[in-house]
């Protein structure tokens, strides 16, 4: 936004100059070795910075340069509006002023030039006078109630208005004086303190008006060095006190901040070359320990921060391959393991199945005759044995006796006869069909249940 709007003051400020009838015409600045000055900064790239920090500085200062560019810029704008407005083109003088604050909110000189082009616009040049008078007043009055920074604000203003105004320039040279002053005194207050820090930011203001004193310059180039020492001698104690902890790397940023107060500071040096080894050895010891409890992710991170900190970065290397083929071979280990481990269980499982099939149940042995099934005696005793309609006779060994897969299934099938014919209310048939599921499998507890059931609803056995 702010590049289209300083494209339209150019463009402004080129027409208001043409078409405004002035006797003593002040021409714009041409562009003569300032040209180079609107590059297009958001152009340049950063490539060639590596490190995050000359970044951060490079972009730092390719804003000041953009700041410096828009302050140059609009302070030519700003004279051309005060051109226009004391040739009386009121009208174009607010609204050059107001597109300076547009972009600006802090240019004071282009807000007093608007409100006094808005006030001259609507009661006419005979008023300045007035304006200018009143505002001494009213400084005036904020003098002598100690408000010195104010009063100073009302001259600039008056100032702003008519520039070379000499009782304004002379009311301002002495109140600027009385500031310098007091801002001086509070810096000596600050310095008695020993806050050093304050005592400079006073004594800084109070060079902006006395820039010609030695004595202030001098003062303030001691307390610097005065302020430096005791920033270094504060840090140095936080560092200690994080080295005495255990905290090495918290200890080393602290002494890094000291060179940056104290550049060339030996002691911090020696320590931050110390604190070096002591944090690589550290993070080494870690990934060893880390290594060993196959924690290898972890061993690798540990050595890559030894690495960073001085550790012998070709060993640092060595170590870190091993650790990631260790936990290459782990991870296939594990694999391994549970691809055996999902085998062995298919492997049981299907054992399990062919032991199921193979089991044979305990069954009567029966004659078939035609379609019918009828028990025809007993072989050993406590164990009926059965003919079929070709004599062919099965003994079954033992008390309980075993009965063959078809069998069973035959029993299965009278069986759901039954109930077909239980749940047609079908009594009678249900019972025989049970009775004969129980002739085929006298293991066939749905058939008994069945039956038992029949003789509950009928009274039949």
């Amino acid at each position: 936004m702010k590049k289209y709007l300083l494209s339209f003051l150019a463009v402004s400020l080129a027409s208001a100059l043409v078409a405004a009838p002035l006797r003593q015409p002040n021409p714009i600045r041409q562009h003569g070795k300032e040209e180079g000055m609107m590059l297009d900064l958001n152009k340049i790239t950063l490539g060639t910075l590596n490190d995050v920090e000359e970044k951060k500085q490079y972009l730092s200062t390719v804003q000041l340069e953009k700041q410096r560019i828009q302050n140059y810029m609009l302070r030519q704008v700003y004279e051309n509006a005060y051109t226009l407005y004391r040739h009386g083109d009121y009208q174009r003088a607010q609204e050059m002023a107001q597109t300076i604050l547009s972009i600006d909110p802090n240019f004071t000189q282009a807000s007093t030039l608007a409100k006094q082009a808005s006030h001259m616009g609507a009661y006419g040049t005979t008023s300045e006078a007035e304006v200018i008078e009143a505002k001494f007043q009213e400084a005036n009055r904020m003098y002598d109630s100690g408000r010195l920074v104010e009063a100073n604000e009302k001259l600039d203003e008056i100032l702003t208005i008519q520039p070379h105004n000499s009782k304004a320039l002379s009311w301002k040279k002495r109140i600027d004086g009385d500031i310098a002053r007091e801002y001086n005194r509070r810096g000596n207050v600050a310095y008695d303190e020993q806050d050093y820090q304050r005592a400079l930011d006073n004594w800084y203001n109070a060079l902006l008006i006395r820039k010609d004193d030695p004595a202030l310059v001098n003062r303030i180039a001691q307390t610097e060095n005065l302020l430096r020492k005791q920033q270094v001698q504060q840090a140095m104690e936080e560092a200690m006190n994080y080295y005495n902890q255990g905290r090495f790397v918290e200890s080393y940023a602290v002494f890094e901040r000291i060179t940056k107060i104290q550049p060339g500071d030996t002691r911090a040096q020696k320590y931050m070359s110390q604190l070096k080894e002591e944090i690589a050895q550290t993070y080494f010891t870690a990934g060893n320990k880390s290594y060993n409890a196959q924690k290898y992710d972890t061993a690798i991170n540990y050595w890559t921060n030894a690495k960073k900190w001085g550790a012998d970065a070709a060993h640092m290397d060595r170590l870190i391959k091993k650790a990631r083929n260790a936990k290459e071979e782990a991870l296939r280990r594990k694999q391994e393991a549970a691809q055996k481990a999902a085998e062995a269980a298919q492997k049981q499982a299907e054992e399990e199945a062919q032991a199921i099939e193979e089991e044979e149940e305990p069954v009567e042995t029966v004659t078939v005759e035609g379609n019918s099934l009828t028990p025809i005696g007993s072989g050993v005793p406590g164990s009926p044995t059965f003919s079929d309609s070709n004599n062919v006779t099965q003994g079954i060994g033992g008390a309980a006796g075993r009965v063959s897969a078809e069998a069973s299934a035959a029993s299965r099938q009278k069986y759901i006869e039954g109930l077909d014919a239980f749940n047609q209310d079908d009594y009678e048939r249900a019972r025989q069909a049970w009775i004969v599921a129980k002739q085929l499998d006298p293991g066939n507890t749905d058939a008994d249940l069945g039956l038992r059931k029949v003789e509950e609803l009928t009274g039949i056995r």
